[in-house]
């Protein structure tokens, strides 16, 4: 059985940090002999930011990403990733996350499409204004068909910075034949799924979907491995 080949968005990343360790500070207030007193008690306590998601479906689809590290530890996935994807993250908060990045999983740094070399970083520059100035820059045709399907072209010198960096992230996939593109931006495969003739090379998927298809497909493996027809 082939193993699947994931490429991973930057927000599975920020999704995956769910044990925080923070301290917390609570008030106190006590009476000793008719005196009021006041004092500030520490303590270490050990967070999940995904416990305050509002959005129950965003909530347990989050829930799911430790099973799929599990898997990828396993070898039954190939999660790969690309620096650009990977700068996204420097931005996130709560990237100290003691369960590592992904729970620990293995993920390969992946090449990009074309070759290149630029700064990153440096004094007086945003990483950030950097790299967008960089990706709006790219002229290979596949990337900008890429951009009006992922909705970052939006006219004539007009490119959304979120939908140019997705687009980046689909050429990727796409580059290094991957089987899926695992994301939990809920928006971008609908309008993924929308576009039936854009020729996408990469499915796009929740979780729930990337871990019932390889589930299934490990499923079927065994009963043609063990019925052949």
């Amino acid at each position: 059985m082939e193993v699947p080949k994931v490429y991973l968005d930057a927000n599975i990343y920020k999704f995956s940090a769910t044990k925080l360790r923070r301290i917390r500070h609570e008030l106190r207030t006590y009476n000793n002999n008719g005196n009021r007193y006041e004092e500030m008690n520490y303590s270490f306590v050990e967070i999940n930011p995904n416990d305050a998601i509002r959005d129950e479906n965003l909530k347990n689809e989050a829930e799911l990403l430790p099973y799929l590290a599990e898997l990828g530890k396993m070898g039954r996935v190939k999660y790969m990733i690309n620096l650009e994807t990977y700068i996204e993250t420097w931005g996130l908060p709560n990237m100290d996350s003691s369960t590592g990045k992904f729970f620990g999983a293995p993920v390969a740094f992946v090449k990009p499409p074309i070759k290149y070399e630029r700064i990153i970083a440096g004094f007086f520059k945003d990483p950030k204004k950097e790299q967008f100035d960089f990706l709006a820059n790219i002229r290979s045709e596949r990337f900008l068909e890429l951009q009006k399907i992922t909705g970052a072209y939006q006219g004539k010198k007009k490119l959304n910075r979120n939908q140019l960096l997705d687009a980046f992230h689909l050429w990727c996939a796409e580059y290094h034949q991957c089987d899926y593109f695992l994301t939990l931006d809920f928006k971008l495969i609908r309008m993924l799924s929308q576009k039936r003739n854009a020729s996408l090379l990469v499915q796009a998927v929740r979780p729930f979907g990337l871990l019932k298809k390889i589930l299934t497909d490990s499923a079927n493996y065994q009963l043609d491995k063990n019925y052949p027809k």
